[in-house]
């Protein structure tokens, strides 16, 4: 385990694509009053550069610090867009580009504008960017709720859903499987599925956890 230990309290939460680790940390954010930091932007930001430069060795690239601290950029369509992820999830195994952005999330961690705690959400933050983090959360649902919730959420039409099926496969497949920092449950997080229960009962369950590892809440 590494020796970084954050100084604010950090409530990490990892999991696969789809599956409302995104929605849950907004809420427990919220509900807490922390500060929230999906990493995940983090990487589509630097995907966004890459595209928009048209670089084509992405450690050669010089990344504007002001640009994470940019949240109209975090508001853009473009950062959501299907290029835009699948360029996120290439550049993601590049491990100049992970330790880049591994500072930035631990300045997040140790200096969250609040100055309480930090919710942070991404595929690696339980096991490599806070792993000593307070609580830890592993949120997943089977493939086909997760691709179904994916076509919903990009508006697509019913014909779609194979396609992002099995392109949300393959991303599972690369996350769990790449070489620098791969997706896994930590032996110290909660599991939890979403599969067949609300988002308020999945908010509930991580409140609960919180609470009993957290002995100020």
């Amino acid at each position: 385990m590494s020796t970084y230990q954050n100084k604010f309290p950090v409530i990490a939460i990892d999991g696969t694509a789809s599956s409302g680790k995104g929605t849950l940390a907004k809420k427990l954010a919220v509900f807490f009053g922390f500060d929230h930091l999906d990493s995940g932007m983090l990487y589509r930001i630097y995907a966004h550069e890459v595209l928009k430069k048209k670089i084509q060795e992405v450690d050669k690239i010089d990344i504007n610090i002001e640009l994470f601290n940019d949240k109209t950029l975090y508001e853009s369509k473009n950062l959501r867009s299907e290029l835009v992820s699948k360029t996120a999830s290439k550049i993601a195994k590049n491990e100049f580009v992970r330790k880049q952005l591994i500072n930035l999330q631990r300045h997040f961690a140790d200096k969250p504008p609040s100055r309480k705690g930090s919710v942070i959400d991404g595929r690696d933050i339980t096991s490599v960017i806070v792993p000593n983090a307070e609580v830890k959360f592993y949120i997943d649902a089977s493939l086909e709720k997760r691709a179904k919730r994916r076509q919903i959420q990009l508006n697509l039409p019913e014909k779609e859903y194979e396609k992002v099926f099995y392109e949300m496969k393959t991303r599972d497949y690369n996350d769990k499987n790449r070489e620098n920092c791969p997706l896994i449950k930590t032996k110290d997080s909660l599991y939890i599925d979403t599969s067949n229960i609300s988002e308020r009962m999945v908010l509930d369950i991580a409140i609960k956890e919180v609470k009993k590892k957290i002995d100020f809440i």
